[in-house]
């Protein structure tokens, strides 16, 4: 990528020397407005905003094990992995811990998995957040080094409060950093005339998290063509479908994973379509920065809005993109009554549980499965199915579906969820008898948690 996007400096891309800005000397580029004490306080801003994000690391890798949204499904997988790995036991293809036994070893996540399993003697469940931080510092320093001209001043300020780029490592989405860092460096590397590796990387970004970056990758080279030079316009599509056909095998374990048989083609459509495009943002707003430095010229005080503007809209995003919670991560220790249910023996090891708890972050089901027992789902919310039932048959027939052999429900869940009644449906069936051809028991205990035991052969 060419001329759209200018160097650092009086060069751009191509190597030709860009105009140079009277007012401001050789060293100010033309589009760049900022005043000497604009560029002044905007260094002290980045500075500002990297220390704060210095901290923000420093406190996730303090926490014993980091419980965001979506953290523990790396967690899950990576300590599976680690301890096949390192018991000389080869990665199996399936999970057995995770939906009956179905689940994919890797969904998508390979790379930074295997690597993270390769630490987990070391760092245990910290390894997974160190490489999440790793995947964050890496787009920012891909994105700092792809689109130069985001350094200066206000402009980097503006770039490390993007809210998309802040959401990421605080819900732990550890694969889409990665694969995101690996993209954008593709993009650096592809300005450069680097083509092999860029292609290398582009593909490992596909591997990585194919789901979500293929389609981010299908988009940004479709928007781009009309842009690229004539002459690098067949070889650019040539090389990005090369890249598709070899991620293909990535793709076809998407479609694999047992969460696409348990939920309809809307849930998944939906979910997908919701999850890109928030996460499109983090690639899509540095490139909208560049494109208004060098098309729209802006005032010197536009970064300056740009950057207010990013930290306010972090407030309407709080609580409907779930960041009350994540924010909460930096703070949050494993459920203590999760760890009480697990430690009084409650887990029987290769019994299959649905696991119901609201407040936790799934730690209840990483717990679980760390103690032996078998989960009836995989970590994405879309097959962990939080909704009500329409009925007791309905339920007892999704129970038998799932395999279910116990139900612990935690106080929390109810708190969480409260639209899903099958607390309350477990409760009333446990006074009753054979439904659908299954019968719940429920177990003596003063303790907080209710455990229900799944008789399917009634």
């Amino acid at each position: 990528m060419t001329d759209v996007f200018p160097s650092h400096g009086p060069t751009v891309a191509s190597g030709r020397r860009a105009p140079e800005n009277p007012a401001g000397g050789d060293d100010t580029p033309e589009w760049d407005a900022q005043s000497p004490l604009l560029l002044r306080t905007g260094r002290i801003a980045a500075v500002a905003v990297a220390a704060a994000w210095a901290v923000i690391c420093v406190m996730m890798l303090l926490r014993p094990v980091f419980i965001s949204h979506d953290s523990l499904s790396n967690n899950v997988h990576v300590w599976f992995i680690s301890d096949q790995l390192w018991s000389g036991n080869g990665i199996p293809m399936h999970v057995p811990a995770l939906a009956n036994g179905e689940a994919l070893t890797f969904p998508y996540s390979s790379i930074p998995w295997i690597t993270a399993a390769l630490a987990w003697p070391l760092l245990g469940d910290r390894a997974v957040t160190l490489w999440l931080i790793a995947g964050f510092v890496a787009t920012v320093v891909a994105t700092f080094w792809t689109f130069p001209t985001l350094r200066r001043g206000w402009w980097a300020a503006a770039t490390l409060t993007n809210p998309s780029l802040v959401i990421s490592p605080l819900l732990g989405q550890l694969p889409f950093m990665w694969s995101i860092a690996a993209f954008t460096f593709a993009i650096g590397l592809w300005r450069r005339s680097k083509v092999l590796p860029a292609v290398l990387l582009t593909t490992a970004a596909s591997i990585i998290h194919p789901a979500v970056v293929m389609p981010i990758i299908a988009l940004t080279v479709l928007l781009w063509l009309p842009f690229e030079e004539r002459e690098r316009r067949r070889s650019l599509v040539g090389w990005w479908l090369l890249t598709v056909v070899i991620s293909l095998p990535a793709v076809w374990a998407v479609f694999q994973s047992p969460v696409v048989a348990q939920t309809s083609m809307a849930t998944q459509v939906g979910a997908l379509l919701q999850t890109v495009g928030m996460r499109l943002l983090v690639l899509v707003v540095p490139i909208v920065l560049v494109l208004m430095q060098v098309y729209l010229r802006p005032p010197g005080w536009a970064p300056v809005a740009l950057t207010v503007a990013f930290v306010v809209l972090q407030w309407p995003m709080y609580t409907p993109f779930g960041m009350d919670f994540a924010w909460g991560s930096l703070t949050r220790d494993p459920d203590a009554q999760v760890d009480a249910f697990v430690d009084s023996g409650g887990v029987t090891e290769g019994d299959t549980y649905r696991v119901l708890t609201g407040l936790d972050g799934k730690y209840g089901l990483y717990a679980v499965a760390r103690a032996g027992g078998v989960l009836d789902a995989e970590f994405f919310p879309e097959g962990l199915h939080r909704g009500p039932f329409g009925s007791e048959a309905g339920y007892a027939r999704f129970l038998q579906e799932r395999q279910v052999d116990t139900v612990v429900s935690f106080p929390s869940y109810t708190e969480r969820y409260t639209r899903s009644n099958e607390p309350e449906l477990l409760q009333a069936m446990s006074t009753e008898g054979c439904v659908e051809g299954v019968q719940v028991v429920r177990r003596p205990g003063g303790n907080p948690w209710a455990v229900y035991d799944i008789d399917r052969s009634c």
